[in-house]
Formats: C-alpha cells, sequence, structure tokens
C-alpha cells in the first residue's frame, strides 16, 4: 500500500551503533595511556609542587581527560537523542499499523469476510478467546443448573413421600 507521506523515509537518518562504536573506540585508544601518564605525573606533582614544568605537565593530562570526558558526554547525549527520535518515529509507526488495521477490517468488511464465524480458520485463532469464555460459561451454567434441578426433585419427592 503507497502511503502519502513515506514514513520510511527518515529512518536511514539515525546513526547507526557502529558509528557510536567508532567514536568510543577512538576516545578509548588513547586512554589508557593519558591514565598511565597521569598516574605518573601526579605521583610527581606532589613530591614536587613548586616545579612549573611537572604541573603544566600535569595540568595538561588534566585537559586532556576533561576533554574526553566531555565528548563521551556528548556521544551519550547524541545516543539518548537517537533514542528519542526513534521513540517518536515507532509511536508514528504505531499509529499508522493502528489505521491501517482499522482500514483492513473495513476493507474485509465490504469484500465480504464476515468477522465472528467459527468455521473460518482465520477468525477462529483470532476469536479463541470468545470460544472459550463462552464453553466456560456454558459448562458451569449446566452444572450449576444439574444441581438446582436434582435439589428440586429431591424436595419434592421427600414431601410426596411423607
Amino acid at each position: 500500500m503507497e502511503l502519502e507521506n513515506d514514513p520510511l523515509r527518515d529512518v536511514d537518518n539515525f546513526m547507526k551503533t557502529d558509528q557510536f562504536k567508532e567514536k568510543i573506540n577512538q576516545l578509548d585508544s588513547g586512554i589508557n595511556l593519558l591514565l598511565e601518564e597521569f598516574k605518573k605525573l601526579y605521583v610527581i606533582t606532589k613530591m614536587n609542587p613548586n616545579n612549573e614544568e611537572y604541573q603544566t605537565q600535569y595540568q595538561n593530562i588534566i585537559n586532556s581527560l576533561a576533554s574526553i570526558l566531555s565528548k563521551l558526554f556528548f556521544i551519550s547525549n547524541d545516543v539518548q537523542v537517537n533514542i528519542d527520535n526513534i521513540n517518536k518515529k515507532l509511536f508514528e509507526f504505531d499509529a499508522l499499523i493502528k489505521k491501517e488495521r482499522e482500514n483492513n477490517r473495513e476493507l474485509k468488511i465490504k469484500i465480504g469476510i464476515v468477522e465472528n464465524k467459527t468455521y473460518a480458520a482465520s477468525e477462529m485463532i483470532s476469536d479463541y478467546r470468545d470460544i472459550y469464555d463462552e464453553r466456560y460459561l456454558r459448562n458451569w451454567s449446566l452444572f450449576l443448573s444439574s444441581i438446582i434441578c436434582l435439589f428440586t426433585i429431591s424436595i419434592i419427592y421427600k414431601k410426596q413421600g411423607v
């Protein structure tokens, strides 16, 4: 069925997981070296607080780590935005599916496919709950009516015997 506004046109605009993984792997590749350097410079800086060269290197490492953390935050934010966009698109698809199901039901009625027929296999599949409920209630009503009839018969014959 042709739709006026093709809902699938925007699906390719979403970022793929591979793109996010690639960005994270790029950031992860240098983080271990930075952390090792940070450990070393942290100890040296705390041992020699007056040395400007170590202080500058230490501050550069801290800035690099902060930069990586901010990039990771942006990636996380992009992932969340992408998830929100996908959810919006899924809700649109859900509404379209409901609309098309209603159209399908109306078209079936127009071409003569009668709903709720117990001998039609496709309808039996969709109506199995209704059939079960009807039979369940019928069985209980037969059981209860049998007990009431037996009780009534026993009362009538007990009174005649006296």
